[in-house]
This record gives C-alpha cells, sequence and structure tokens, in this order.
C-alpha cells in the first residue's frame, strides 16, 4: 500500500510538471512596419456613401453640396476625422481658409494613431495658411506634417 505522505509528493510533483510545461504556439511574424498605422476606425455604409456622393459633387463643381453632405454626415458621426478632413477640403476648394484649417484641426483631434490622416491635415492647414498669406505659418505647419512621417 502507498503511503499517504508519498502520495501527497506523487500528486504535487505531477501537478507542478503540468504547471511547468507551457503549451506550443506557431510564431507568426509581425507584418511589416509600416510608417502610418492602419486607422482605427471605419465608416458605417451611410457614411461611405455620404462622402462618395460629397466627392463627385466636389468634383462637379458643387462645394455647396458637397459640404451640405459632409455636415449631414458629421451629425449623424461627429468624432469622425474623415468627414473632418473631407470637409477641410472642401472648405479649401470654397476659399474659406478659416474653416479649411479649422476642420482639419479637428480631424486631427479625432484622428487618434492615425499619422496619415494627421499628415495630410497638417498640409491641408499649410495650404489654407498660405492661402492667406501666412507663409510663416504654413511653413509651421509644413514642418509639423514632416515630423509625422
Amino acid at each position: 500500500m502507498i503511503r499517504p505522505a508519498l502520495l501527497r509528493v506523487a500528486v504535487v510533483a505531477a501537478f507542478l510538471t503540468a504547471c511547468a510545461s507551457a503549451p506550443e504556439f506557431a510564431t507568426v511574424p509581425p507584418p511589416p512596419a509600416s510608417p502610418f498605422p492602419a486607422p482605427s476606425y471605419t465608416e458605417t455604409p451611410a457614411i461611405a456613401s455620404l462622402m462618395k456622393d460629397a466627392r463627385a459633387a466636389s468634383e462637379s463643381g458643387q462645394p455647396a453640396n458637397a459640404a451640405a453632405l459632409l455636415e449631414r454626415g458629421l451629425r449623424i458621426e461627429p468624432r469622425n476625422p474623415r468627414l473632418w478632413q473631407e470637409l477641410s477640403r472642401v472648405r479649401l476648394d470654397q476659399k474659406e481658409y478659416g474653416q479649411a484649417e479649422s476642420c482639419a484641426q479637428r480631424s486631427s483631434s479625432w484622428a487618434g494613431g492615425d499619422n496619415a490622416l494627421r499628415f495630410e491635415n497638417w498640409q491641408l492647414i499649410a495650404k489654407a495658411r498660405e492661402a492667406r498669406g501666412d507663409a510663416g505659418g504654413a511653413r509651421a505647419a509644413l514642418d509639423a506634417a514632416e515630423r509625422l512621417k
């Protein structure tokens, strides 16, 4: 017959052996490094449709319609940085440079870690400042864009 103390030692040893061996997992190499990580948001079908229609309106020379479509999208998703960026582009085309800069800044405030979007926003800000005659401000915006690369 097995002694109780010996049985306890055997059980503890078996338990410790089971805990010590970790299961093996296949290692998957990380994806190649990108200077800009993937965005942390996705557009809903409704927002994607509004953005598509706004781009079409803008390209056909109807910036007021484009702005109205984007503003409708912002009422649905006020924190969508892509909508703010698109509105910034429309405002730039409308020669409303202060609003273009403001929309680009708001886009960046919601962009999180999406440096590609923030990079484009700084370029829009630079264009708006340059159009207003602020060469120093435009240069500062381009420098901020370069720091995101």
